[in-house]
């Protein structure tokens, strides 16, 4: 019976499926109807059912499935389309015909390299892991890469890959294994601590700093006890005065610094720290950990081959958009992001990958293999007295500087109420001069503004300023503090100190007395609905490094 509609009929994904297997005479719109169809549906079955009839040993099911894979299949299907050559069970011929589709979206098992693993699966799949052991190789850029797939596996694969590399017998493989022993499950921890072990005496030189780091930041008993029992194992089978060589080498910076630079801390408590070493060719390798003091290290980025113009360039790059940073005691930098480490572990945000990728180079005890004292993150805390209040008088210059522009109330939705009161009343007292009094109405209304905008300021510190907040920027303050000591700015980091000084609760002095809490809120006040339009559009407070500081070679 007609369906009493025009076009193609709503099919399910089995009929489309089976009409393209059975039919030699679908009509080019019939068919465009049907890839359409199957497209809406290809992560919610569809492609499921097509790589099912892949295995199916009806030719005609088959060679379905082929047509609609070379039309649908994309990047995000290679790793199945993988899968399925790889499989066991599945027939030699039913894996050829995939090659073209493996070719296009270029996949290394295709053509040659899918003959390779049908005449010898072994030896095909040993090469690939080969290369993926060489790209793991070359720097750390290639132990991101991987990592990055690794950690979006599910853990039981996650579990299996483990497992391959400790069986694997190749020093590189500590490379991915060793990130592995931070922020993960336990089981895996446990796993990668077995796999390292696996790997033995060939890569004893990485794993022994690697054992001793976690006994010394992990938490977890049963962590720690596998560590050590494992660590003696390896110690046992090694020569004498292997764990001694291999802590000693670690220690060593095989590089030489080149650059050590620091943002100032912007208002949202988030500080970019940058560090760059100069490889033997002269290219330089560099780091940029963004740092932010209510979750730690928020993000990681870091490569392994620049031009020295090109630092340059993104120094300057940064200073346009904002960011200026300045060049510090590199002591200063690793004290920082050592810092940044311990806040991620005590309020449980997991460290990026990127980070445990570079750790050896910018970790917590890069400061100690210097052989150093742990250099000041920020300015000592001094008690409130007539000294110190006489000073903080003049906590409204703060706002002169650069460094400070960025510094306004947060979270801004509790101004709100605030705002809408001043610019109401602005709007209000605004209105057209007139006659020869035109001039004097003008400062007339600028000082009933500022009266206005004085009382509304008084307001808000009163009823808003609780000592939580005051600790917080309390804490910021004599953090940028520090910063200026470090590029010899003694002069305004002694002011930073006194304005931090009042800011503490114990100094006892009211918000509203304050003349640093005076400004930041008047500006707040006033600048917020540029703020808020500000914010609509990036609602990302301190998610990523604000420019892309490593781009892809071209």
């Amino acid at each position: 019976m007609p369906r009493g509609r025009k076009g193609p009929p709503q099919d399910s994904i089995d009929s489309i499926l089976l009409a393209i297997s059975r039919r030699n005479d679908i009509d080019p719109t019939t068919m465009e109807y049907y890839f359409e169809r199957l497209d809406e549906e290809w992560t919610d079955g569809a492609r499921a059912k097509v790589l099912q009839l892949l295995r199916s040993s009806d030719v005609a099911a088959h060679s379905a499935a082929i047509h609609v894979l070379s039309e649908l299949a994309t990047d995000y299907d290679l790793e199945d389309l993988e899968d399925f050559v790889t499989d066991p069970t599945v027939s030699d011929m039913a894996k050829l015909t995939l090659a073209p589709i493996l070719k296009e979206l270029g996949s290394e098992m295709a053509d040659e390299g899918i003959i390779e693993y049908l005449n010898d699966p072994e030896a095909a799949m040993l090469q690939m892991q080969m290369r993926l052991l060489e790209l793991v190789g070359q720097s750390e850029l290639g132990v991101e890469a991987v990592l990055e797939d690794v950690l979006a596996m599910p853990v039981e694969r996650r579990m299996g890959f483990v497992d391959w590399l400790g069986r694997s017998h190749d020093p590189r493989a500590a490379h991915l294994l060793i990130p592995l022993l931070e922020n993960q499950p336990g089981k895996l921890i446990m796993a990668t601590i077995d796999a390292l072990e696996q790997l033995g005496t060939v890569a004893v030189q990485q794993t022994i700093p690697a054992l001793n780091y976690l006994l010394t930041t992990s938490s977890n008993r049963a962590l720690k006890q596998h560590a050590r029992a494992t660590l003696g194992r390896l110690t046992m089978l090694s020569a004498p005065g292997t764990e001694a060589a291999a802590m000693a080498e670690a220690a060593q910076q095989p590089l030489a610094l080149y650059e050590a630079r620091v943002s100032f801390i912007d208002g949202s408590g988030a500080q970019i720290i940058m560090l760059s070493w100069r490889r033997p060719d002269g290219m330089l390798k560099g780091v940029n950990v963004l740092y932010q003091d209510q979750w730690g290290i928020k993000d990681c980025y870091g490569t392994d081959e620049m031009e020295e113009g090109r630092w340059s360039e993104l120094v300057h790059e940064m200073e346009e958009q904002g960011f200026y940073s300045f060049q510090v005691p590199v002591e200063y930098c690793l004290a920082l992001i050592a810092e940044a480490a311990a806040l991620n572990k005590r309020t449980r945000h997991k460290v990026p990958i990127a980070y445990t990728v570079w750790r050896p180079l910018i970790g917590a005890e890069g400061v100690q293999h210097k052989g150093v004292s742990p250099v000041p993150t920020a300015l000592a805390p001094c008690v409130f007295d007539d000294d110190l209040a006489s000073e903080a008088k003049r906590g409204a210059e703060l706002y002169q500087w650069l460094e400070f522009a960025s510094w306004m109330f947060e979270p801004l939705t509790v101004l709100q109420p605030y705002i809408n009161r001043y610019w109401a009343t602005y709007d209000l007292l605004e209105g057209p001069g007139s006659g020869r009094g035109r001039g004097r109405g003008r400062k007339g209304k600028q000082k009933e503004h500022q009266a206005n905008l004085d009382t509304i300021v008084s307001e808000a510190l009163a009823e808003l300023i609780d000592d939580r907040w005051r600790l917080l920027y309390e804490a910021r303050l004599r953090r940028q503090g520090q910063l200026f000591v470090c590029t010899e700015r003694t002069a305004e980091a002694t002011l930073i100190s006194a304005v931090a000084a009042a800011l503490h609760p114990d100094s006892a002095l009211p918000p509203q007395e304050q003349a640093f809490l005076h400004a930041m809120m008047g500006l707040s006040i006033q600048q917020g609905p540029f703020r808020m339009m500000i914010e609509a559009l990036d609602t990302d407070d301190f998610g990523a490094l604000p420019i892309d500081l490593f781009p892809p070679k071209r």
